[in-house]
């Protein structure tokens, strides 16, 4: 098995790629030289930029251990996962993906078009950029990829195939073990590990008996309910964007699952910006509001588009025994939404409690005002996970999720 390198890609890529140009030396930059806001903040893979100063291409390989101190005996399959969950989206949303080029099953490697020329959705937003299509570009990617890879459209044996095919994906497991799994805190096997500097204040929240056995319950939906392809990282540093385009990557993670996963852990992303703009500095209330009700708008956005996209599709291209049972989409959509707030929830509380930096609560710089995003958005997720089943609307969830940040700064006379 070849290790790419700086010093081999060239010779590499000359049997591979032979459309490229030769004639002078390649530009080849591993990923991990440069910035965040320019590369992401991926732990696992070996990527690199290679231009031949006119095709720009991503060569990308998985090996045992990641890029990063800590990823060890990693999965070979990921990368067999994620081409062909590329492959996939590629027919059905193919606007959403950047060009294929190969995939090299021998060394663990495929190659693709560098879509830098589009900036990283996360670091952008966490400098109070807005992208005024975003939520609806959201939306509608995962609800036609979704849709298209259920068994409301597919045939049945042919669903049951591919989700055979990415069953053995070993990759969700980090999300099984992480993301759901709560039991103590002193436990060093299980669950999150809390930021320290906040243990005392949030543990409590983190470890209610309530919250522990809602998150299990959604472990459970996540561990058996094979819905649909799910993309499985479904995070803003997983898109490049600019005023019209969007583009997604990095779906190693890809497995069958709920739906409702996929876009509750897109939205707790998102929702991230929304409770890290309540303290972060803006140059006047006028802007902080501004770029809030942005964040609200597109998360609404998306929301609304999935459903919309994806139910249209329902009734273009579901399987008669679908479409003819009345009440069945309005039963889906309901569940979908109870889900989405639940997978919300504990996809949010992971992240902003954990000791993982996560690079919207990194950005306040004032440990005072990063301490505070931090505790409303744990205690937003517990209320979410507690209440998730009283909503029937999207819009209710938005109206609660102001109400609750209005309620804590006043109780901290935060101004």
């Amino acid at each position: 098995m070849i290790v790419l390198s700086r010093e081999n890609i060239t010779e590499y890529l000359k049997s591979r790629m032979p459309e490229l140009d030769f004639s002078r030396p390649l530009e080849i930059i591993p990923i991990g030289e440069g910035s965040l806001e320019e590369e992401g903040d991926g732990y696992i893979n070996f990527v690199f930029r290679v231009s031949d100063h006119q095709k720009h291409i991503i060569l990308k390989q998985g090996m045992a251990e990641g890029r990063v101190e800590g990823f060890v005996d990693l999965p070979s399959e990921r990368t067999k996962m994620e081409w062909d969950s590329m492959q996939i989206r590629k027919s059905i949303v193919p606007e959403y993906l950047p060009e294929l080029y190969f995939f090299d099953s021998e060394n663990n490697v495929f190659a693709t078009e560098d879509v830098s020329y589009l900036s990283i959705a996360r670091f952008q937003l966490n400098q109070n950029v807005m992208f005024p299509r975003l939520g609806t570009q959201m939306g509608d990617f995962i609800a036609r990829s979704h849709f298209y890879t259920s068994e409301y459209y597919l045939d049945t044996q042919r669903f049951r195939q591919l989700n055979a095919h990415f069953m053995g994906n070993r990759m969700r497991d980090i999300f099984d073990n992480i993301i759901f799994i709560t039991l103590h805190q002193d436990d060093p096997d299980f669950g999150i590990q809390l930021d320290p500097e906040l243990a005392s204040k949030i543990k409590d929240i983190v470890f209610d008996d309530r919250v522990i056995l809602e998150r299990f319950k959604l472990r459970d939906l996540f561990m058996s309910k094979a819905e649909t392809l799910l993309h499985g990282d479904y995070h803003t540093s997983n898109l490049f964007v600019n005023e019209n385009e969007m583009k997604v990557i990095d779906m190693e993670y890809t497995f069958f699952g709920p739906a409702a996963f996929d876009i509750g852990y897109m939205l707790s992303n998102f929702i991230s910006q929304y409770f890290c703009a309540a303290f972060r500095p803006f140059d006047d209330e006028k802007a902080r509001k501004v770029f809030q009700s942005y964040i609200l708008a597109a998360a609404k956005e998306m929301y609304h588009t999935y459903c919309s996209v994806f139910f249209d599709c329902w009734d273009q291209d579901a399987k008669p025994i679908y479409r003819q049972i009345n009440g069945l989409k309005e039963v889906v959509s309901a569940t979908l939404l109870k889900n989405t707030i639940g997978f919300f929830g504990t996809a949010n509380m992971f992240r902003a409690a954990g000791a993982i930096d996560f690079p919207e609560y990194t950005a306040i710089e004032d440990s005072e005002a990063r301490h505070h995003a931090v505790i409303l958005s744990v205690m937003t997720d517990r209320f979410m996970l507690l209440n998730r089943d009283k909503y029937s609307d999207f819009d209710a969830f938005i109206e609660d999720l102001i109400l609750l940040e209005k309620t804590y700064k006043s109780e901290m006379n935060w101004h």
